[in-house]
């Protein structure tokens, strides 16, 4: 708002256009019913009401104003240099001197212009980012190798529409709203359907200046994008959270939207005190009253394999015998060989049809499935992806928690074990009342 405000000004500006709504038919003005106002004294209007402007001069300026609002700044340079010249050979200096404050003002506003290319002269750029609802296109204009006009529109689309359709429909749309007219040559991601507008190549860039163009104009989208999932998350977290388990639900190619998730981690160092956690997530929010720890008690060394099959059989064996509720997702940190022995188990248990499980790759932050060799590689700006990462490092931290807390006990019982004197009961004692080591260190003698 604040940008287009500055434009409007610097055009009122530039050329004097009047602002009352007087009826200036040609009868009206021959009648003289009208006469100046303050805004001709001041020198903001040519004073159209009483003839001391002709109709062709004020369409002259009007058109030139639309001009610059599409970001075309050289019909308006040209015509300013003209009068300043005109002005300067009659001797009329004053009246040259107001033309060049308006070029300067003019100057001024080119210069704020984002320059995105020294080799690229006048072009549209249209992108498009889609969600599961909403499509949104950014819009930018390109004059002279700098952005002059950028905006982007929010799109409903249909449930059969492709994005190709959407995309169609949205440079439509944003056509109309610069009066139809589109520049010679409009870069998109892929070519529209149909042949809508004559004189006009679109591009679909592979390399160099435009391909940066176009990376430009969808960062555009997805920061607007971003912008309005912030304020539906603010104005109705509902929604915004039923958006993301949807995305998820349609990604993963679940059943149901997973509104129950459970998340596992291992944790052990050179295989000492192995420990796993797990974290409960409901409706995107941690449920941390459910969060659980598992002691290894099957398992000897470092095998997160069998770690990780010892712990899901516990979990739900006991939920099923307990007849507790049993989440839609299972989410494992670690790749194809922790997911298969998490899946066996549950296929022992019977569930492999009632909760669907996935893993996270610790590397590269792919998805990966059970029962096939397809990866899933979410979107890095995706929610579903930071709702996921967000429970891997929630199991991760919850892990490593309780496993310091292992070690630092069993540091404090090895350290007692040389003390002479102190036997069996006193070391348990002890233990409960200090925990750590550092606490026992800092304990004075009393």
């Amino acid at each position: 708002v604040y940008v287009q405000k500055a434009v409007l000004d610097m055009a009122h500006s530039i050329h004097s256009l009047r602002t009352c709504s007087l009826n200036l038919s040609p009868e009206a003005i021959a009648k003289n019913r009208y006469s100046v106002c303050l805004q001709y004294h001041i020198g903001n209007c040519k004073g159209p009401c009483v003839g001391l402007q002709g109709e062709e001069d004020y369409r002259r300026s009007v058109g030139m104003v639309a001009s610059l609002l599409r970001g075309d700044t050289r019909d308006t340079m040209r015509y300013l240099k003209e009068k300043m010249s005109e002005a300067s050979e009659a001797m009329r200096f004053e009246e040259a001197a107001q033309y060049k404050k308006r070029i300067e003002i003019l100057t001024s506003y080119q210069s704020k212009s984002v320059v995105v290319s020294n080799t690229l002269t006048n072009m549209d750029v249209f992108s498009l980012v889609t969600d599961e609802d909403a499509a949104f296109c950014n819009f930018m204009r390109i004059a002279d190798g700098a952005v002059v006009n950028s905006f982007t529109v929010e799109l409903k689309p249909g449930l059969e529409d492709t994005p190709r359709d959407v995309l169609t429909y949205a440079i439509g749309t944003i056509a109309e709203r610069l009066s139809g007219k589109l520049s010679r040559e409009v870069i998109v991601p892929f070519p529209p359907s149909g042949s809508l507008w004559e004189n006009v190549a679109f591009t679909v860039p592979q390399r160099g200046d435009k391909l940066r163009l176009l990376e430009l104009s969808e960062r555009n989208a997805r920061l607007y994008r971003l912008e309005k999932l912030k304020q539906i998350e603010i104005k109705d977290p509902a929604r915004h959270t039923n958006r993301i388990l949807s995305t998820l639900q349609r990604e993963l190619r679940l059943s149901v939207p997973p509104r129950h998730i459970e998340c596992f981690d291992n944790s052990n160092l050179q295989g000492t005190n192995p420990v796993a956690s797990c974290v409960v997530f409901r409706d995107g929010k941690p449920s941390r009253k459910e969060y659980r720890h598992f002691n290894i008690k099957t398992v000897v060394g470092a095998n997160d394999f069998a770690s990780m099959e010892e712990v899901i059989g516990r979990r739900y064996s006991r939920l099923l015998a307990e007849g507790a509720e049993l989440p839609e997702l299972i989410v494992v940190d670690g790749g194809k060989g922790q997911l298969r022995f998490a899946y066996e188990t549950l296929q022992r248990l019977g569930l492999e049809h009632k909760i669907a499980i996935v893993g996270l790759a610790k590397r590269i932050e792919e998805i990966v499935l059970p029962y096939s060799d397809t990866r899933i590689v979410l979107d890095r700006h995706s929610n579903a992806l930071h709702l996921i990462q967000r429970l891997r490092d929630e199991a991760h931290r919850f892990a490593i928690t309780h496993h310091r807390a292992l070690r630092s006990k069993a540091s404090v019982a090895s350290r007692l074990d040389t003390v002479a004197g102190v036997g069996e009961n006193r070391r348990r004692a002890i233990l409960k009342h200090f925990k750590t080591v550092e606490a026992l260190k800092a304990a004075t003698a009393d």
